[in-house]
């Protein structure tokens, strides 16, 4: 059975950690179906590969399975999952010894100001190709922005640097997507 999450009064995941799940199995289901999208799309952000940010993010559900008490004392469950997300994500990473130049990146949603389908797909395959080639503290601090709508502060706490580090590292990698959608799209 979903939930309909417009009718919560607040996530899913403190709803949960709060004690109002029925067993573990459903506190952990609960915040599995709140934060497991949002956790990949971050993970994926970090390793450019989906198929490790589907184990970074296996292996933070894995932790809190096993001990989901330890969990609810946590005050701050969504800073949590992030830091042992990115924790999980850059563990992957050192233990392959990655370049940072992969072959799969992260696409993003084409402008909805589009004007054709055409150019949402041209548009779409220039980030898809510029998004992996910015530096990996960027793709990081865009991916926890631009789709799971952190605020500088939280991705500062999440990222463990100074809030106006997080605010460059945006601004920086903004400019550097824009280029590349003018360079292409422009001549």
């Amino acid at each position: 059975m979903k939930t309909r999450y417009a009718e919560l009064t607040y996530p899913i995941g403190e709803q949960a950690l709060q004690g109002k799940a029925e067993n573990s199995n459903t506190c952990l289901e609960l915040i599995y179906d709140q934060y497991a999208p949002s956790l990949f799309r971050y993970a994926l952000a970090i390793t450019n590969s989906p198929d490790d940010a589907e184990d970074a993010v296996q292996n933070v559900f894995l932790n809190i399975a096993r001990d989901l008490s330890r969990v609810r004392k946590i005050k701050n469950l969504k800073a949590y999952l992030y830091t042992a997300t990115r924790n999980a994500a850059y563990s992957i990473l050192r233990s392959k010894k990655r370049d940072e130049d992969h072959e799969q990146g992260l696409c993003t949603e084409a402008d909805r100001h589009e004007t054709s389908i055409e150019e949402s797909v041209i548009r779409a395959s220039i980030i898809r190709e510029a998004f992996p080639s910015l530096p990996l503290e960027q793709r990081e601090v865009l991916v926890l922005k631009v789709f799971d709508g952190m605020t500088f502060r939280e991705i500062a706490e999440t990222v463990g640097v100074s809030v106006n580090t997080i605010i460059a590292r945006y601004r920086y990698g903004i400019d550097r997507m824009r280029r590349a959608l003018g360079e292409n799209c422009d001549g």
